[in-house]
């Protein structure tokens, strides 16, 4: 780990040390930023979570280009960005703690305005899979924050059911827990023996 102040990017174009830049300038010069920051620092994503762990198991690494689109997108600023973290989550089948592997890639689109938001130009491509592969669009800024958009993606990548693959112990108990069910609940069979013993 460098000495770098954490969450500070190693940047090219107009990113200052406090990962704000400006989205048009930024994308216009292909302008790159990354860095590391204490997932603890990004309190809407903790919040309802179990304790996170300190130094670099509990880090979020971050990476952000920019660039002008090409394409379906030609001509617009674009913001690649690429988030990765191991938040603990707690599983909601068998309520153990559990690390959670987050490797997120987006593109975002920046606009000027809130109402580009809606505009849509899926209605006008005739092939729906490219209207699905069109960038989500974002309010760019001349002091956008991307810690800030960073926290967003990070929101979106926890599931909000999580769950292990496969809980613990479940693979070992499994013939026990499908038995069970049998042992503990008397054949329908049994019960209708006992029935016509009472009359």
């Amino acid at each position: 780990m460098s000495n770098e102040r954490a969450g500070a990017p190693r940047s090219r174009g107009s990113a200052t040390a406090d990962a704000v830049i400006d989205a048009f300038a930024f994308a216009r010069q292909g302008g790159s930023a990354d860095g590391a920051v204490p997932l603890v620092r990004f309190a809407r994503v903790v919040e309802g979570l179990p304790e996170q762990p300190a130094g670099e198991a509990g880090l979020v690494q971050w990476s952000a280009r920019g660039e002008i689109g090409t394409g379906l997108v030609r001509g617009q600023p674009l913001l690649h960005l690429h988030v990765r973290a191991n938040p603990v989550l707690v599983c909601q089948r068998c309520n153990a703690p559990f690390v959670y592997e987050i490797d997120s890639r987006t593109v975002l689109q920046f606009v000027k305005s809130e109402s580009e938001l809606d505009e849509d130009l899926s209605s006008e491509l005739q092939d729906p899979e490219l209207a699905d592969s069109l960038p989500e669009k974002v309010v760019g800024s001349h002091r956008f924050d991307l810690l800030a958009q960073v926290e967003d993606e990070l929101i979106l990548s926890i599931p909000y059911v999580p769950k292990h693959d496969v809980c613990p112990g479940t693979q070992a108990d499994d013939g026990d827990a499908s038995q069970e069910p049998a042992a503990v609940r008397p054949s329908p069979f049994a019960v209708l023996e006992q029935l016509k013993r009472k009359d």
